[in-house]
């Protein structure tokens, strides 16, 4: 999941496809009958590649009968209970936990929230979990300005071996001045092992910290040429990371014959984010240039609203966008309105890979299953579910995140574990090691990454063409 590390500051380290964070986005706007409306009570968080809102649990005087480490597992329950998605709750008596957990005795918070993480275990969904007070500031800290960090973006590693990948090094940031590089396993923080059950938000927890302290982070370097170097120690210091979601340029396509391109990079998904992507639609660059290349590759994620509103700037109204289910199973559908931002008969190329996930796969799924994109890479993440961000009131404090929903492409697929195919991959030309070595550096992410414009081949942005002449 992706989260935010770090103080009430602009961007530290961030933690990929299990968390979220964001300032308040507002609520969707209505455009045609079927296109739902968000709820005006909650808070949608960039983050994941998941989209987090934001909301309160039950007032501890509902629980005035309990001691306060009860009252936080009971208030915990509840908020799971009314509304995971899942209502059976991966078939165990979910009424029983709540009889066995509640009905404990707690001399401490840590005990209660030791109780309320065995409770939520049988659900066997890792990106239901709770939050500690600590880590709930985190990134409600986040939500409303940023982080302090070292100014990296993590991807967690798969069991057994645990342990988060760094997908992205800032610029000017103190891990980049440390000689910290994109593909780089972190196999310890302070000496620390990092195994399972810690999760990239837990990692992230651990990395972040109040502006000039210290932490090491120990280094597994990426292997180069069939060799895998020395694990080192790099000592930085936590400091304010300015990050934006965007950055622009014109460029020029090596396989479409030289002509111009407006390279748009999508690092996150934020509110902020459409703002920016129209700023560049309109520029002198984007006017002039005879293709768009959407480069989302890194991308984990961040605010599904952000994601949706981004794609309504390339598609005409009405264009359905993503239909998501919650509890209930009646879906939500959300439609492109407004008209774009840009010529809708200009070709684009999204450029995605396997760390591609969440709302970057909503973007990327409207685009491309509307024919407005053609999809260039390989197989993204596949996060088909979003998750809500609680914070409970009781005694102890803290929060739960869980799934509230899933969520359907416009072709009504159910991209959750399976991700998002690229029609294309990256690079023109025959088969050989160059070729290889182009296409694997296409597929990787930040500054270890081919430009964009060279991983565009020639037949992607002309079948965008056809596609949008349909």
């Amino acid at each position: 999941a992706r989260g935010f590390v770090g103080a009430h500051r602009p961007s530290g380290v961030r933690a990929l496809r299990g968390s979220a964070v964001a300032a308040r986005v507002p609520a969707v706007r209505p455009t045609a009958a079927r296109v739902a409306t968000a709820p005006r009570d909650r808070m949608y968080y960039p983050l994941a590649a998941l989209a987090l809102a934001l909301s309160t649990g039950v007032p501890s005087s509902a629980h005035a009968s309990l001691t306060p480490p009860q009252a936080l597992v009971a208030e915990a329950w509840r908020v799971v209970d009314r509304g995971y998605v899942e209502r059976t709750f991966n078939g165990v008596d979910w009424f029983s936990l709540r009889q066995a957990r509640v009905g404990a005795k707690y001399s401490s918070a840590d005990e209660a929230y030791e109780a309320i993480r065995t409770m939520l275990s049988p659900l066997d969904d890792k990106f239901t979990r709770f939050l500690t007070p600590a880590q709930f500031a985190s990134i409600d800290s986040a939500a409303r300005g940023g982080v302090v960090g070292v100014g990296i973006e993590l991807s967690p590693l798969p069991e057994p071996s645990g342990g988060v990948r760094v997908t992205r090094v800032i610029e000017n940031s103190p891990a980049e001045r440390a000689g910290l590089r994109a593909g780089e396993k972190i196999e310890r923080v302070d000496q620390q092992p990092l195994m399972p059950p810690l999760t990239a938000d837990d990692i992230a927890a651990q990395i972040r910290g109040p502006p000039g302290s210290r932490v090491v982070l120990t280094i597994q370097p990426v292997a180069e040429a069939g060799s895998i170097g020395e694990v080192r120690n790099l000592e930085m210091s936590r400091e304010a990371v300015k990050l934006t979601s965007v950055k622009t340029y014109g460029s020029r396509l090596e396989a479409g014959g030289g002509r111009s391109a407006l390279v748009i990079e999508i690092r996150s998904f934020t509110s902020e984010t459409p703002g920016q992507i129209t700023e560049a639609l309109i520029s002198p660059t984007a006017k002039s240039a005879a293709a768009i290349v959407i480069d989302l590759r890194g991308n984990g994620g961040g605010s599904l609203q952000g994601g949706i509103d981004a794609a309504r700037l390339f598609l005409p109204d009405g264009t359905n966008i993503i239909s998501v289910f919650d509890k209930t199973g009646v879906p939500r559908v959300y439609a492109a309105e407004n008209g774009g931002a840009t010529d809708l008969t200009k070709p684009i190329a999204v450029l995605m890979n396997r760390d591609t996930a969440s709302a970057a796969e909503v973007f990327a799924a409207a685009l491309g299953e509307n024919g407005r994109a053609t999809l260039v890479g390989e197989r993204s993440y596949g996060k088909g579910i979003i998750q809500t961000l609680v914070k409970l009131e009781a005694g102890g404090g803290g929060g739960v995140a869980f799934t509230t929903a899933r969520y359907r492409t416009p072709l009504n697929h159910d991209i959750n574990k399976v991700g998002l195919p690229a029609a294309f991959p990256p690079v023109d030309g025959e088969g050989g090691a160059a070729r290889a070595t182009l296409q694997s550096q296409c597929l990787l992410s930040g500054a270890r990454g081919t430009p964009a414009a060279a991983c565009v081949p020639a037949a992607a942005v002309a079948t965008a063409t056809v596609a949008v002449g349909k």
